[in-house]
C-alpha cells in the first residue's frame, strides 16, 4: 500500500525523535553498506562528506518553466514532420500497434524528469513554481497531431498520477486568495475528475505534505457552503467528504438523516464511520431506518442492505441477516446475491419458500424492464441497476424446486450458445442429468461432473459487479446441500413419469445440440458435444440402463463417422468414464 507523503514524514521525524546518537550511525552504516559502487559518491555527498560535497548543485528546479517550454517546441516540432515520419517507417512492426508512442516515444523520459523537479519544487515550498510547472505540463501532455497521437499523462508509468495531481492543486489551493478557493479548487479538481470513479479528493490535498494545511477550518465551511450550490455526483462525493472531514461521524448523521433521500451515499458513509467506531447496534437501527427512508427501486439499497448484514452479523442476529440478504436481493438480483439469501436460513423448507420469492422478483423485475438494458458507464456498482437474465430465474427456479417451469423456459431454445452467461438451457440439462443420475454432486462420473461444472460457471459470470472469488464452487456446494435435501425429503423426487419426460428430453437436447455442433463444423466446441455424449451414457448406466448407454453412444459415432476430430474428442471422454 502507497504511504501518503503527509504521513511518510511524520513517521521519519518521529522516528529520528526516537533513535539515539548511536542509532543513527548504525542506521548510516547499514545504508552506506547497501549502497552500490556507483553510487557511493553521491551517498557521500548526500552525507556532506569532505571535498565530494562541493561545489554547491544548482537546485533542481532551475530554469524549470524554460525546460517546459523547451520540451513543448520539440514536441510540436515532431508533430509537424509526423507525416514524413509516418511515411519512413509506416507505424508498422514495433510501431503498428494503436497505443505506440511512435516519433513522440524519446519524449518520454523527459517528460518524466520534468515532473520529478516539479515535485522537488513543491516539496522544497517553491509553491508558486510548482503551480505553474505542473498546469504547463498538464497542458504540454493534452496536445495532438493531426492523427490525435501525441503524449500523455498515462504513457508517463514512471510518474505516480495521483500525486501529481495532488501536489498540483495543493499549490492551487496554497496560492489562491482565500475567497476564491472554494471556486477555482472545485474547477481545477472537475478538470482531473473525468467521471464519479475516479475523483480527486480534498484529502489528497492534505496528505501529500508534510507542511499543515492552510486555514483548514475557515476552509471546510467556505467548501461546504460553495458545493451545497453544485450539482452532481461528483459535488456530492465532495461534499461528503468535507462533512467527515469537518465534523465527523456526527456531521455524517445529520446530512444522512436531512438529506439521505437527495444523497443515499450520505448513509453508506455513515455506516462506514460507525462500524470504524465498532457502534454496530447503531448502524442496524440506522441501515432500518434509511430502508424505509429510500424509494424501493434504488440500487442502492442493495449496498445499504449490505450493512445492515454486516451489523447483525457482528451482533449474532440471524433474523436480521435474513432481512438484510432479502432486502439485498430485491434492490439489485444477483447470483451472488441469490446464494447470500440462500444461505441466511438454515432449513431446506425456509429455503424453499425464500427462493420461490426470488423468483417472483425477477419475474416482476424482468417483466417491467424497458427499454433494453444497458450499462451506466457514469455510475459505479453501487448505483448500477440489476438486469437479471434468463440463467438467474433458472438458478431460482431450480433451488426453489420449479423444476417444471424451469423446463418450460428452455424446452423452445436453441441448443448453441451454452456458453453464455445468460444461457439457462444448457443448465437445466446438466441439473436434471444430475438429479436424474441418483449420484451426490460430489460422486459424479467425469463428464457428467464436467458438465455440471461448465454449466455452473458459464452461468454465475456478473458483470458490472466486483466478482466474487470462485463463485462457481460456492454455487456447486449450494446445490449439492440442494439436491441431498430434496431427495431426502422428497421435494426433488420424480416419479416414474417425470423421469421418463425429463430424461427423453435431456436425450433430445443433447442429440440436437450434438448434430448443430458436429454438422455446423463448430470444431472449437466438438470436446463439448463428445462430453455431452458421455455425460448422457453415464446418467443411463447410473440408472441401470447399459445396454441404451452402450446404443447411445453407437447412434452418436456412427452419425458423424467422417469427423475424425470429433470422434477423437469422443474416444478421449469414453476413456475418462
Amino acid at each position: 500500500m502507497k504511504v501518503p507523503l503527509k504521513a511518510f514524514w511524520e513517521s521519519v521525524e518521529r522516528r529520528l525523535n526516537e533513535c539515539s546518537a548511536e542509532e543513527l550511525r548504525a542506521i548510516l552504516r547499514e545504508m552506506a553498506r547497501s549502497v552500490p559502487p556507483a553510487g557511493r559518491q553521491d551517498f557521500l555527498a548526500q552525507l556532506g562528506a569532505g571535498a565530494v560535497s562541493t561545489p554547491t548543485p544548482r537546485v533542481p528546479w532551475e530554469n524549470l518553466l524554460d525546460d517546459i517550454e523547451d520540451l513543448r517546441a520539440e514536441i510540436r516540432q515532431a508533430m509537424a514532420s509526423a507525416d514524413e515520419w509516418e511515411e519512413r517507417y509506416g507505424w508498422q512492426e514495433e510501431y503498428y500497434e494503436e497505443d505506440s508512442l511512435g516519433p513522440y516515444a524519446d519524449f518520454v523520459e523527459p517528460a518524466t524528469l520534468l515532473f520529478e523537479r516539479a515535485a522537488l519544487a513543491f516539496d522544497y515550498g517553491e509553491i508558486a513554481l510548482a503551480r505553474q510547472a505542473y498546469h504547463n505540463l498538464f497542458d504540454l501532455l493534452r496536445e495532438e497531431d493531426d492523427y490525435g497521437r501525441g503524449v500523455y499523462l498515462s504513457d508517463l508509468t514512471d510518474v505516480d498520477v495521483q500525486e501529481a495531481i495532488a501536489r498540483y492543486l495543493r499549490a492551487v489551493y496554497e496560492t489562491e486568495p482565500p475567497g476564491n478557493r472554494p471556486r477555482v479548487l472545485y474547477e481545477e479538481m472537475s478538470r482531473f475528475s473525468p467521471h464519479p470513479l475516479k475523483l480527486a479528493r480534498l484529502e489528497d490535498l492534505i496528505e501529500i505534505s508534510p507542511r499543515p494545511f492552510p486555514d483548514r477550518e475557515t476552509f471546510l465551511s467556505d467548501w461546504i457552503a460553495f458545493l451545497r450550490t453544485q450539482h452532481g455526483p461528483n459535488a456530492d462525493a465532495w461534499l461528503r467528504e468535507a462533512v467527515r472531514l469537518s465534523q465527523g461521524t456526527a456531521g455524517l448523521e445529520q446530512l444522512a438523516r436531512t438529506e439521505g433521500r437527495k444523497r443515499p451515499r450520505a448513509y453508506l458513509d455513515w455506516f462506514t464511520a460507525l462500524e470504524r467506531e465498532g457502534k454496530y447496534p447503531q448502524v442496524l437501527t440506522a441501515a432500518r431506518e434509511a430502508l424505509q427512508s429510500l424509494p424501493p427501486n434504488l440500487p442502492i439499497r442493495a449496498a445499504i442492505a449490505d450493512h445492515l448484514c454486516i451489523a447483525a452479523e457482528r451482533l449474532n442476529d440471524p433474523k436480521s441477516i435474513g432481512e438484510g440478504r432479502w432486502e439485498a436481493f430485491s434492490a439489485k438480483p444477483t447470483f451472488s446475491r441469490l446464494l447470500d439469501l440462500w444461505e441466511a436460513f438454515p432449513s431446506g423448507d425456509e429455503r424453499t419458500s425464500w427462493m420461490q420469492r426470488a423468483v417472483e422478483v425477477i419475474e416482476k423485475m424482468r417483466s417491467r424492464r424497458s427499454p433494453p438494458s444497458f450499462f451506466y458507464p457514469d455510475r459505479d456498482e453501487l448505483e448500477q441497476p440489476a438486469e437479471p437474465d434468463d440463467a438467474l430465474l433458472a438458478h431460482a427456479q431450480l433451488l426453489a424446486g420449479e423444476l417444471e417451469a424451469a423446463h418450460r423456459a428452455v424446452a423452445p431454445k436453441q441448443v448453441l450458445g451454452w456458453s453464455s452467461t445468460s444461457s439457462d438451457q444448457g443448465l437445466v440439462v446438466s441439473f436434471l442429468l444430475v438429479l436424474l443420475s441418483g449420484s451426490p454432486p460430489e460422486t459424479l462420473p467425469p463428464n457428467l461432473a464436467i458438465l455440471w461444472l461448465w454449466s455452473l460457471q458459464a452461468t454465475v459470470e456478473e458483470y458490472g459487479a466486483a466478482k466474487e472469488e470462485n463463485l462457481s464452487g460456492r454455487a456447486a456446494q449450494i446445490y449439492a446441500q440442494h439436491i441431498a435435501w430434496g431427495r431426502e425429503s422428497g421435494r426433488l423426487t420424480l416419479d416414474a413419469e417425470q423421469e421418463k419426460k425429463y430424461l427423453d428430453w435431456c436425450l433430445k437436447v443433447a442429440r440436437r445440440r450434438v448434430e448443430a455442433i458436429v454438422g455446423g463444423q463448430h470444431r472449437g466446441s466438438y470436446n463439448k458435444a463428445a462430453v455431452l455424449t458421455v455425460a448422457c451414457a453415464e446418467v443411463l448406466r447410473l440408472r441401470g440402463e447399459e445396454r441404451a448407454a452402450e446404443a447411445w453412444i453407437q447412434e452418436i459415432r456412427e452419425r458423424f463417422p467422417r469427423h475424425s476430430s470429433f470422434q477423437k474428442e469422443l474416444r478421449d471422454a469414453i476413456q475418462e468414464e
